[in-house]
């Protein structure tokens, strides 16, 4: 059979799918097919497959492996699960391990002495042993730090989020060879079906360049009681895009975690035309650096942990907030609107506040009592973690530009800071400007200050506008 780019391809129909009698036979035909495509080095084609396709997960069941272009045609499956939690498809390259890796090379992004990584396109996948973070608050787990790097010809193409040449950092390393050629998933919609009482988790992707997800669905039951989703879990992973992801539901609970994306050390990451819904946050995500959502409509986008310059343009975020820690760079918001909606919390179980700067441009932020404030840092203590990458707490530079408040209730004061608890003894690092700059009002009359509460700051903060009132509506205030 071939395909319409002219090369040979596989059907399930040539594995027995149209004998199947039951849903698990049914999926075994299409492991068989997809294992023999990989085999082959060619495609699998679903044209002439009736669809939905209804599938059961055996007891024996491997993830159905997936080769570089897999287009599912419009083919929606149905799933059932009833024996182990499971991942459905799987995009993986084999990492090998280095034996040592230099730290000052690291930095310098200069490979030429290395003989597995001094020639080709390599794929430099890194983990601080040293623990970043010793004890997230409340868990039972730390955080371990992890960057990607991008060689060619043992020269890098970026840098790791923070250096790694100094006494305290330990890294070890895999690699891989990856080419430029774009991986594909499309065209496809999972059903996880009531029936299941087990997880069925659709996509795994691990240690890959250049990937496109496009046009995938996922649909879960809204009155399932399991948790702890990764509907679609990336791993170590460069140049990857998502674009016109629908998931409607995850497993998860409003006192439960759950994620539709599940992101661990990413470099270069575009978010397209993603729209979802769940009890939890959409997104989980650690070790992230250069990432650009655009165009989506999302409850929660976070980086629980590490990561480095985060883009977000016309994006729709509501009722819950954006979460996270040990950022660096920038994070900018453009022609966003957030609605009952915190822009940033920093997320303090984990106690590590680094500097960075927060730039809102041509925002609406449709605001109420309950949060009234752009930046929630939760809790300052004198609580110290033993790297010194993180023993100081640092709160971000904050630009405004051309913002609109839409108050939905009346209340008095915006703080551009929230503390639950401030006892912070020592001076708070980083900050110096907060610049507000032509910023609407609607719905009623505002104090704007910078926090709920006193705190010492190693720098001398320039506020402008600090304690000015911005008139009822509307009333436009140009700061310049």
């Amino acid at each position: 059979m071939s395909t319409a780019f002219g090369q040979y391809s596989l059907s399930p129909c040539m594995f027995g799918y149209e004998e199947a009698t039951t849903d698990i036979e049914r999926f075994f035909a299409l492991y068989n097919t997809h294992v023999a495509a990989l085999n082959e080095g060619v495609h699998v084609d679903y044209d002439g497959v009736e669809s939905p396709i209804n599938i059961e997960i055996p007891e024996d069941a491997k993830p159905i492996p997936l080769t570089e272009y897999s287009n599912f045609g419009g083919a929606t499956f149905n799933v059932k699960n009833t024996v182990k939690n499971f991942y459905l498809f799987r995009l993986e390259t084999i990492a090998d391990t280095l034996d040592k890796i230099d730290k000052k090379e690291i930095d310098d992004g200069k490979f030429k002495s290395n003989k597995e990584l001094k020639t080709g396109h390599k794929m430099l996948i890194l983990k601080d042993d040293s623990l970043w973070v010793d004890k997230r608050e409340g868990h039972n787990y730390g955080h371990f730090r992890k960057d990607l790097m991008l060689l060619k010809d043992g020269v890098s193409l970026n840098k790791p989020i923070m250096p790694y040449n100094n006494p305290q950092s330990n890294p070890s390393a895999q690699y891989c060879s990856y080419t430029e050629d774009v991986k594909v998933i499309t065209d496809v919609t999972i059903n996880r079906t009531s029936s299941s009482t087990y997880k069925t988790y659709c996509f795994d992707i691990k240690n890959e360049y250049n990937i496109n997800i496009c046009d995938v669905n996922i649909n879960t039951p809204n009155d399932n009681k399991l948790y702890a989703d990764n509907a679609i879990r990336i791993t170590n992973c460069a140049k990857v895009t998502l674009d016109h992801v629908r998931i409607n539901g995850t497993y998860s609970q409003t006192d439960h975690y759950g994620y539709g994306i599940l992101m661990d050390n990413l470099w270069d990451t575009h978010v397209v035309n993603l729209k979802s819904s769940s009890k939890w946050g959409i997104f989980g995500s650690n070790n992230i650096s250069k990432i650009l959502l655009q165009d989506c409509d999302i409850n929660r986008f976070d980086i629980h942990c590490y990561g480095r310059d985060v883009t977000v343009k016309n994006t729709f975020f509501s009722n819950l907030y954006n979460q996270y820690s040990s950022i660096y760079g920038t994070v900018l918001y453009d022609h966003c609107t957030f609605t009952n909606h915190v822009p940033v919390l920093l997320e303090s179980s984990y106690n590590a506040f680094t500097g960075f700067e927060l730039v809102l441009k041509n925002c609406v932020l449709n605001m109420n009592p309950k949060n009234y404030y752009l930046v929630d840092a939760r809790y300052f203590t004198d609580k110290t973690n033993n790297r010194p990458e993180t023993k100081a707490k640092c709160l971000p530079n904050v630009t405004m530009s051309k913002c609109t408040i839409n108050m939905i209730e009346e209340f008095s004061k915006l703080f551009i800071f929230h503390f639950s608890s401030m006892t912070y003894s020592k001076n708070v690092g980083y900050i110096s400007d907060i610049k507000i700059n032509d910023l609407t009002v609607n719905g009623g009359r505002l104090t704007l200050k910078v926090c709920t509460k006193d705190f010492k700051h190693e720098k001398k903060i320039n506020f402008p506008l600090y304690n000015q009132h911005f008139g009822t509506m509307p009333k436009q205030l140009d700061n310049k």
